[in-house]
């Protein structure tokens, strides 16, 4: 057991890896054949978003943490709308202005933690694959190393000589 990779020794398994790789790859099949996808991959913002990977985790992170904010926003709009038929138009107006700076004040600040959020993801990936191809090189080159006849191991430094002598 020494010369396989086991999960207790923190090495990933290589049947493991494919299958998780497979499934991988066969969501992401699922998803780009979807004809909505392949319709926005197909127009210029889906190539270029295709192109900058870092851009498109940017906007994905921004979209989602950005969503209750403007949910919010939106309903606070319409509450706002609705008051403004009873009679306060110029309430509506002071309010929507001041919920609209809080808003753009709110998605600044957004935007500056997404930029954090995907940098520290962006990171962490770079690191991940980076560790990964270290341990699938040094099983390999372990791998390599155990094909390597028992009796060049008992003598690396003799001559073949001296070697069949000593058995």
């Amino acid at each position: 057991m020494q010369g396989e990779m086991s999960n207790i020794d923190g090495l990933p398994l290589s049947r493991e890896m494919q299958d998780l790789q497979n499934r991988f790859n066969t969501m992401m099949h699922t998803i780009n054949s979807n004809s909505k996808v392949a319709a926005f991959m197909n127009s210029s913002l889906g190539q270029y978003l295709d192109d900058h990977p870092f851009l498109a985790l940017l906007l994905l992170v921004f979209t989602i943490m950005s969503a209750v904010p403007v949910g919010l926003f939106l309903i606070f709009a319409v509450v706002t709308s609705l008051l403004a038929c009873i009679g306060f138009i110029v309430m509506e107006g002071l309010m929507l202005s001041i919920g609209g700076i809080v808003l753009l004040c709110f998605l600044c600040g957004m935007v500056l933690i997404s930029l954090a959020i995907s940098s520290l993801l962006a990171i962490c990936y770079f690191t991940f694959s980076t560790t990964m191809n270290y341990y699938h090189n040094s099983s390999t080159a372990s791998k390599k190393e155990e094909t390597i006849s028992p009796a060049a191991n008992m003598c690396p430094g003799n001559t073949e000589s001296k070697c069949t002598k000593a058995e």
